[in-house]
């Protein structure tokens, strides 16, 4: 299917949002892309103000809602990229986190492999205004790249927060696209259902819905930016995709593993 997004459906309210990052991993030599024999895991990036109390909060096994975090838990096709989890967790923070596993010899490599994370942390309110610009720019830019071993760790670990400006969408504006889609009605009606109950509740997305994950999560913008701000289960909504199982809480994921070739012939 198109991209659900258009110059014909944006109204220009500008805004903006602080983003603060958090990476951990393994550092890796500029030439190679290798991680060098010395290096171990640990936080290679952080912004200097950075509550460091939420960090503990922010690893992987965290955010997915497992005790470990493993290849296993990262579909096939997102092995390379590495799953995409958003939700929000401790302290009115809400996170957008990718990861995945990379050979320590370099991307093409078939060395061991090393976890990788990148984690950006936005003020909860802020998602809960404007979670179509937060998808967007996560699907644009975010990425579960190493940091490079060149770089001091005063620089690594004292970056200042990015300030990303944006136009932004009102509610109805937003309803109003969801409504032209099957999707969109769907996705609507998930989170009507969800509102009156506590419980974990997942809607799933394929290959058959949405061409690509960017795809994907500009139609979860759009169904997150039609909630309104009292929407009883905000702190509850999250957004998966490339991951092996729901995230917690009221899950749309994306799993383009499920709609193989084959099922895509079958169903045509």
């Amino acid at each position: 299917m198109s991209s659900p997004v258009s110059a014909n459906t944006s109204t220009a309210v500008e805004a903006a949002i602080d983003i603060r990052r958090l990476h951990y991993g393994k550092l890796v030599d500029a030439t190679t892309g290798a991680v060098p024999s010395q290096s171990g895991y640990e936080v290679t990036r952080r912004s200097f103000d950075l509550d460091p109390s939420l960090v503990g909060h922010l690893s992987p096994a965290r955010l997915i809602g497992r005790r470990r975090f493993d290849p296993d838990a990262i579909e096939t096709s997102a092995l390379r990229s590495g799953c995409f989890v958003a939700r929000t967790t401790a302290y009115d923070a809400t996170a957008l986190m990718r990861a995945r596993f990379r050979p320590e010899d370099g991307e093409n490599g078939g060395a061991r492999r090393h976890q990788q994370s990148s984690v950006w942390v936005v003020a909860f309110d802020d998602w809960r205004r404007f979670p179509a610009a937060c998808l967007a720019i996560a699907a644009g830019h975010l990425r579960a790249d190493p940091d490079l071993a060149a770089e001091t760790a005063a620089v690594r670990l004292a970056e200042t927060p990015s300030r990303w400006r944006f136009q932004n969408l009102d509610v109805d504006r937003a309803r109003a696209v969801l409504l032209r889609d099957a999707w969109g009605c769907d996705m609507l009606e998930f989170f009507l259902d969800a509102a009156s109950s506590d419980a974990a509740a997942c809607l799933d997305f394929d290959a058959r819905d949405f061409a690509n994950e960017r795809d994907f999560l500009a139609a979860a913008g759009f169904a997150l930016q039609s909630l309104s701000s009292s929407y009883p289960r905000w702190r509850d909504v999250s957004v998966a995709c490339g991951l092996a199982y729901p995230a917690p809480g009221v899950c749309l994921r994306y799993s383009p593993d499920h709609a193989l070739p084959g099922a895509l012939s079958d169903a045509a």
